[in-house]
C-alpha cells in the first residue's frame, strides 16, 4: 500500500554536496509532467563547480528510473511519455548526479483523491477528484451512484449528502469515456469507539490507506485545551503509517480550521525539540510511514474541515475531512519531497483532564 518512487535516485537529488568540495548537478524543473505519447526536450542542467560557481557540465548522460513510463534518450535527454505513472529522470555529469520527478498522465486521466469517504448522517462534502485532458475541449465530468439509503450525490458537482448509516456504497465519476469508482461509508458511532479514517498521499510517496481514528481535546502544558486527531494504518496488527493533526486550541464546533507549518526543530520526536504536541503554538500536521522510516511536516495553507460534532455515551464523535501539503523530512529542502495529503474521517472525540507530557 506504500509506493516509493526512486528512493536511491531521490537521495542523490537532495544535498548534492555544494560547499563541501564536490560540486553539484541540478536539473530544472525538478517537478514536471507530460501526457502519454508526448515528447519533452531535455530538461535544463546546471553544474555548480566545487568552488560554488556555475561551470559547463560537459557531457551529460541521461537516464530514467522506469523506461516503461518515461523513455529518455541517454545522450540528447529527450523524453517520451509511454504510460501512466511517475519516474525519476537523472542527469550525470562531472561524476555527479541530479534528478527530477516526471509524472506521466494518460491523455484523459482521472485521479480519485479519496477512494473511500467516511461521513456521518447529515454531513455534506464534495468528492475530491482531479481530471486531466491533453487536448481541448475540457472533459465533461459527472457523477453517479446506485440507488441507496445511505447518501445522495449531485451528478454535476459530486457533492455528497449523507442520509443514514450504511455502506460502503460505490459511486462512479465519469470524464468523457473514462470512469473510476470510489465508495462512501456513512457511520453512526454509538459510543467513543470504532473511529475510521481514509487518506491518500501523493508525490514521491504514493499510498491510499484506511484504519482506526480517534480525536481528543486535552489539557496542554500551556493550561489551555488543545486538540489532536490521529489516524493509523494497522495491517496485521502492526502500525505502519500515522497521520496526526494538532491544534493549540480545542475543537468544539463545526467549521474550517487552518493547518499551518511545522519545522524539524519543532518536531516532538526530536530530542532537541520543544514539546510541540503539548504546547503547539499553531496548528500543524504530520504524516509518517513508520515501516519505511519516512516522515513529513505540514506546510502552510492546509485545512481541517469539521463537518459535525455529536454527543454519544462517554463523550462525542466528530466527522470531517482535511487536505494539506507536507514536506518529507529526508528531503526537507528538496522540491521532490513535497507530498499532497487528503483524508476523511469519523472518529470519537473525548476530553482528557490529564495534562499532556
Amino acid at each position: 500500500m506504500l509506493g516509493l518512487l526512486g528512493i536511491a535516485a531521490l537521495a542523490a537529488c537532495g544535498d548534492l554536496g555544494v560547499g563541501n568540495g564536490r560540486g553539484a548537478v541540478q536539473i530544472s524543473p525538478v517537478l514536471d509532467s507530460i501526457f502519454v505519447g508526448d515528447r519533452l526536450p531535455a530538461l535544463r542542467v546546471t553544474y555548480i563547480a566545487p568552488d560554488g560557481n556555475p561551470a559547463s557540465p560537459g557531457q551529460v548522460i541521461w537516464a530514467s528510473s522506469d523506461t516503461s513510463i518515461a523513455q529518455i534518450d541517454s545522450l540528447s535527454g529527450g523524453i517520451t511519455g509511454r504510460k501512466r505513472g511517475a519516474a525519476i529522470v537523472t542527469a550525470r555529469a562531472q561524476g555527479l548526479t541530479g534528478g527530477a520527478l516526471l509524472v506521466v498522465s494518460d491523455t484523459l486521466d482521472i485521479t480519485l483523491l479519496l477512494d473511500t469517504v467516511y461521513m456521518m448522517p447529515g454531513d455534506v462534502m464534495t468528492v475530491p477528484v482531479v481530471v486531466l485532458k491533453s487536448n481541448p475541449p475540457a472533459a465533461t465530468v459527472w457523477f453517479k451512484a446506485p440507488s441507496n439509503p445511505a447518501y445522495s450525490i449531485d451528478s454535476a458537482s459530486g457533492k455528497i449528502t449523507a442520509l443514514a448509516a450504511g455502506g460502503p456504497t460505490p459511486y462512479i465519476v465519469h470524464a468523457d469515456s473514462l470512469a473510476d469508482t470510489g465508495a462512501v461509508y456513512v457511520m453512526s458511532l454509538a459510543d467513543t469507539t470504532g473511529g475510521k479514517i481514509f487518506y491518500s498521499v501523493r508525490g514521491t510517496v504514493i499510498t491510499h490507506v484506511g484504519g482506526p481514528a480517534h480525536a481528543v481535546n486535552f489539557v496542554a502544558t500551556s493550561g489551555r485545551q488543545a486538540f489532536q486527531l490521529t489516524g493509523t494504518y494497522v495491517p496485521n496488527g502492526i502500525t505502519t503509517q500515522r497521520v496526526r493533526i494538532t491544534r493549540p486550541d480545542s475543537v468544539i464546533a463545526a467549521g474550517v480550521y487552518a493547518i499551518d507549518s511545522l519545522s524539524p526543530f519543532e518536531d516532538p520526536s526530536s530530542s532537541v525539540a520543544p514539546p510541540a504536541t503539548c504546547a503547539a503554538p499553531r496548528p500543524w500536521a504530520v504524516w509518517t510511514a513508520l515501516s519505511a522510516g519516512i516522515g513529513s511536516y505540514s506546510r502552510r495553507g492546509g485545512t481541517l474541515v469539521v463537518m459535525q460534532i455529536d454527543s454519544v455515551p462517554g463523550g462525542q464523535v466528530i466527522s470531517g475531512h482535511f487536505t494539506f501539503t507536507a514536506q518529507r523530512t529526508d528531503l526537507y529542502t528538496d522540491p521532490l519531497g513535497v507530498l499532497s495529503i487528503t483524508g476523511s474521517f469519523v472518529a470519537p472525540l473525548v476530553s482528557s483532564t490529564t495534562v499532556c507530557r
